[in-house]
């Protein structure tokens, strides 16, 4: 008779508000919300070997890697206490390269353009496509989001080389998951995959460090 597959829980920290919600199915037999000192989940049985760290936005990745720094640094140096630790981001490569500029729409960077150099004409023509509705004045209104791109320091160059100084200093797997939903899909492959690993091998695996390849 083949042996069934491990099932596994998984623990959600207290912080986390606008997570992932892991129901039981296929191999979850759901989730419970804990306080973790590190990171936003792991497995129920092994939280001092998995450690899964989730970024919802590019905003938020930048703010970690600008004014909270070393706090973000901080949670970094805990994390090398854990043998799997992961940090998966909900947005693209490509969003973190084109940062700040990636916080607008295609439409919106082309008005921004007439916004930076203040082309009137242009910029009212292209905003009653964009909004469907008229101007409502002829000065240039404010604009939250143009703002930051006007205001911020960070760079996306400068992120980048962040998280690739992070996922060697700190051997942490960054992965960039795209899009919300396949953050979930591969946070919840990681985890089935250590089950079978911890089923295999013993929860003492990591300390054991029996996979130095």
């Amino acid at each position: 008779m083949a042996k069934s597959k491990p099932k596994y829980t998984v623990i959600k920290d207290t912080r986390e508000q606008d997570g992932w919600f892991f129901s039981p199915y296929d191999r979850c037999e759901g989730m419970e919300v804990a306080t973790m000192k590190t990171g936003d989940y792991t497995i129920k049985g092994c939280e001092d070997l998995v450690c899964v760290e989730r970024k919802g936005s590019v905003t938020e990745i930048a703010t970690n890697l600008g004014k909270k720094k070393k706090a973000f640094q901080a949670e970094m140096e805990r994390m090398k206490d854990f043998d799997f630790r992961f940090i998966l981001l909900e947005f693209s490569a490509s969003d973190v390269i084109d940062y700040p500029f990636s916080l607008l729409s295609p439409q919106e960077r082309v008005l921004y353009d007439y916004y930076e150099i203040k082309d009137i004409r242009n910029f009212f023509q292209l905003y009653e496509d964009i909004y469907k509705k008229p101007a409502e004045s002829f000065s240039l209104p404010k604009f939250k989001r143009f703002e930051v791109v006007e205001q911020t320091k960070i760079t996306g160059k400068y992120l980048i080389k962040s998280l690739m100084e992070i996922s060697i200093r700190y051997n942490v797997n960054v992965i960039f998951c795209d899009n919300k939903n396949n953050a979930f899909l591969i946070c919840n492959s990681i985890f089935k995959r250590l089950s079978d690993l911890f089923d295999v091998y013993g929860k003492e695996l990591g300390k054991a460090k029996i996979f130095k390849f």
